[in-house]
């Protein structure tokens, strides 16, 4: 697929590579591992590669340069993502023409502070094309705003790391790519409040969210049990905890209790209310970990103080909308005793997750006895 970016610059999407081609040379600043750095070009190339690719970079590129159609001088971004799901955003303010093109994949989604050494090759690439001169300072500038908007889409998904707790900022091999034609009155500036620091924000946030979305099926609305996997917390894991309490029937096979269990556990996390109230408590404990819950210290909050009853709240809400006065009953039993995955939760998350477990437990005595009479 080709498409005009401007009028002397277009974009050709294929199966094997994301290759921009200019009528114009192009000042390029970028984090590329091919002719990376500062130099001038008229080729920009994001090309894909295995997702454990080891081999020499620019010894691969310049090996599939004839195939491409490219010269050795283009400036060349790699990735495993599928480069056939690129995304392309642009548009106009005060006379600034902007364009961005994302190539995203988040198997090797990372937090700037987790510290990894993973060399695999996800990566969220983008490439951004102004239609004005810009100077070095305002090139840096736009990295900067893109490297902002990058961050603003993720969170806006809520991606987590593979590697920690924490918000992804990216992946561990992200690159980025900013071009310009030589020539002409520069831009001085590029962030957020100029026009081209706008645009950047506006286009390169629209387009990684949607190329995240496209490649990794990460809809925001996904599911409760993807969102709690997403953080470690399986449902496996919970028909675990449920099975250390389970009080056997004569009648009833554990195993059968178990597949029932786990039917009414994913019944319940299909109501958005439940959905709401286990993210919510999510969220409080993300925020108890960071200091941000007002009148207690991140000390006091990780001591899981006993005066904090705000958990045990959103514990019994969940369990008495999932099961009514015996879904509560059930929520103590476990919370008291914590089986399995419980013991490992942090405040907030132990009781929405008891709270869970408790309910889900409850429809299965009720559905298991009602069989059974």
């Amino acid at each position: 697929m080709r498409q005009m970016l401007f009028d002397w610059l277009d974009v050709e999407i294929g199966e094997e590579a994301v290759i921009l081609r200019s009528a114009k040379p192009l000042k390029i600043m970028s984090s590329a591992p091919i002719n990376g750095g500062l130099t001038e070009s008229r080729t920009i190339v994001n090309l894909l590669v295995d997702l454990d690719f080891s081999a020499d970079p620019a010894e691969h590129f310049r090996s599939r340069c004839r195939s491409l159609g490219v010269p050795q001088d283009s400036v060349c971004l790699m990735t495993a993502a599928t480069v056939s799901k690129a995304v392309v955003s642009g548009g106009k303010k005060d006379g600034i023409g902007f364009s961005a093109v994302v190539t995203a994949g988040t198997s090797n989604s990372s937090s700037i502070s987790d510290g990894i050494t993973d060399g695999r090759m996800g990566t969220i690439n983008t490439i951004m094309v102004a239609d004005r001169a810009m100077s070095l300072g305002c090139m840096a500038n736009a990295i900067m705003s893109a490297s902002e908007a990058k961050c603003k889409a993720l969170s806006s998904l809520d991606l987590r790391s593979k590697y920690s707790d924490e918000l992804a900022t990216g992946t561990s091999s992200d690159a980025v790519l900013v071009a310009c034609p030589t020539g002409g009155e520069e831009l001085l500036y590029g962030g957020s409040a100029t026009p081209l620091g706008f645009l950047i924000g506006a286009n390169v946030e629209s387009a990684v969210r949607r190329a995240v979305i496209a490649h990794d099926d990460l809809a925001p609305e996904r599911p409760l049990e993807r969102r709690l996997a997403e953080r470690g917390i399986l449902v496996e894991d919970l028909a675990e905890a449920a099975m250390e309490l389970y009080m056997p029937h004569p009648s009833i096979k554990d195993s059968d209790a178990r597949e029932v269990f786990l039917r009414c556990l994913r019944s319940a996390m299909e109501d958005a209310n439940v959905g709401a109230l286990v993210m919510g408590a999510i969220r409080l404990n993300e925020d108890g970990v960071r200091g941000l819950i007002p009148g207690m210290r991140k000390e006091l909050f990780d001591s899981d103080p006993v005066h904090l009853v705000a958990d045990e709240i959103i514990g019994i809400s969940i369990a008495t909308h999932i099961a009514g006065y015996y879904g509560v009953f059930e929520f103590y039993r476990f919370d008291r005793k914590k089986p399995g995955i419980l013991a490992r939760l942090p405040p907030f998350m132990d009781d929405a997750i008891g709270a869970l477990i408790g309910g889900a437990s409850s429809r299965m005595y009720t559905e298991l006895f009602k069989g059974s009479r």
